[in-house]
């Protein structure tokens, strides 16, 4: 599952239309929207990091968001010379007025400058070689609790520069910024998305996993070897049977401990066949 977070509502007009995205029904503080799949969602900010913080956690608190969960926030933001409408990935995030920092880590494959992000209190018209907003610091304060350092990213297009100042700027045009950017927008959606995928798949190992845990005593080390066997049989193993089917005695017998369980499933993935995907002919 996938977040948006977007301040204005000219920036969020856009990827509504293009992801599909309806309002979900009920009374809250920020008009928060969701596609048919409920597997992308957009919540709508308002201007400032205050608000931005406060729609990310309520957002983060309807879904239940874990660390499976991607967030992507979006929007304009200055800068001194990169071109109007340029989008650009962010690799650091501060503050200004607390110094904080965050660090996004580089997940994505797509061509795009990548550059630091000074979040201010208010507008500012002198222009640095840095994008700057009023939102990215609140994004990051609310979500850096909940979310993988791979998960949360920010995107921003360029809607002002040196020798176009944001008094330049029309709801339109903001909207015609974004609506320039929705193919790479979706493309970074997409990738963010697969990584969520691989990270819930991490995070729930699946029915197996419970079955084997149940009623016994897994220290924090043996759960996460159980979960790491789990995927390897899994990999090892597509469409073969589950583990339970194959610890039939571990899994129903009370007396088998976690130890056992572990050491059994560890020799049945050491011994399992590495089965490789025949090569057409050619």
């Amino acid at each position: 599952m996938i977040h948006l977070i977007s301040a204005l509502k000219p920036e969020a007009r856009p990827l509504l239309e293009h992801f599909d995205l309806r309002p979900l029904p009920g009374s809250r503080a920020f008009p928060v929207y969701q596609n048919r799949n409920g597997d992308i969602t957009l919540t709508r900010s308002g201007m400032g990091k205050a608000a931005a913080a406060a729609a990310t956690k309520l957002t983060r608190a309807l879904f239940k968001a874990d660390k499976s969960h991607a967030w992507l926030n979006l929007g304009v933001a200055g800068h001194a010379s990169l071109p109007l409408g340029q989008a650009a990935l962010v690799a650091k995030v501060t503050d200004a007025a607390s110094g904080q920092t965050w660090f996004p880590s580089r997940v994505f494959s797509a061509a795009l400058p990548v550059c630091e992000l000074l979040t201010l209190e208010e507008p500012c018209a002198d222009y640095q070689e840095v994008l700057f907003d009023m939102e990215g610091a609140g994004f990051f304060s609310a979500v850096s609790g909940c979310a993988t350092i791979e998960l949360a990213q920010t995107v921003k297009v360029v809607s002002d520069n040196a020798e176009h100042p944001p008094e330049d700027l029309t709801p339109t045009r903001v909207s015609c910024l974004i609506e320039g950017n929705l193919a790479v927008i979706d493309e970074l959606a997409r990738q963010l998305l697969s990584l969520a995928g691989e990270e819930r798949r991490r995070l729930h190992p699946g029915a197996d996993y419970e079955t084997l845990i149940r009623g016994r005593r897994f220290t924090a080390t043996q759960r996460e070897q159980l979960k790491t066997l789990l995927r390897k049989w899994r990999a090892l193993r597509p469409g073969g049977p589950g583990t339970t089917e194959l610890l039939a005695k571990e899994a129903t017998s009370p007396s088998a401990n976690a130890a056992q369980i572990i050491e059994r499933l560890r020799v049945e993935v050491e011994n399992a066949p590495i089965r490789l995907t025949p090569q057409e002919p050619a």
